[in-house]
């Protein structure tokens, strides 16, 4: 019986990262169905101006919670990984994960957008950014603050112009 209980223990950990995730199909990936329609529409509209003008890629997506993963940073690297979010050789994406009832938010960063969306920015984003609007009941209007806070420092910093900024 001891047995079982230490393969078990020692098992956890690896279940929890065979853990599927749900799968990112759209620019906008509300699973936890928190974003209203014109916020949606506005951050797709955003996602899909960078893609076009510099070939980055920005995903956002919520959840309800990140379990079974042992935190948000988890989940998301899980999700960034099996999405494959940018562009292979380059690995020029981000994500942005909201794990609603955790009260959570991560930005996933890949390599190819660092040096632009630093972990400094990227948590000033979330603190000054989305986090004030999040406390005022307005998620989808702190998700697009937030995805054009991502879009405008990367469309800067690669010297494109995106079209119909907002």
């Amino acid at each position: 019986m001891r047995m079982i209980a230490l393969l078990l223990a020692a098992a956890l950990p690896s279940l929890a990262a065979a853990q599927d995730v749900p799968r990112l199909t759209q620019p906008v990936n509300d699973f936890a169905e928190v974003i209203d329609a014109s916020s949606e529409r506005g951050i797709e509209e955003r996602i899909r101006a960078l893609e076009r003008a510099s070939g980055d890629v920005v995903i956002v997506a919520t959840v309800e919670t990140f379990a079974p993963f042992g935190s948000i940073e988890e989940m998301a690297v899980r999700m960034f990984e099996t999405a494959g979010i940018g562009q292979k050789d380059q690995d020029n994406g981000a994500l942005i994960l909201v794990a609603v009832n955790d009260r959570k938010v991560r930005i996933e960063v890949g390599y190819g957008l660092e040096e632009y969306l630093t972990d400094a920015f990227t948590g000033q984003t979330i603190r000054e950014v989305i986090t004030p609007r999040f406390r005022q009941g307005e998620m989808g209007q702190g998700l697009l603050e937030g995805t054009n806070a991502l879009v405008n420092r990367v469309a800067a910093r690669r010297g494109v112009a995106i079209e119909r900024a907002r």
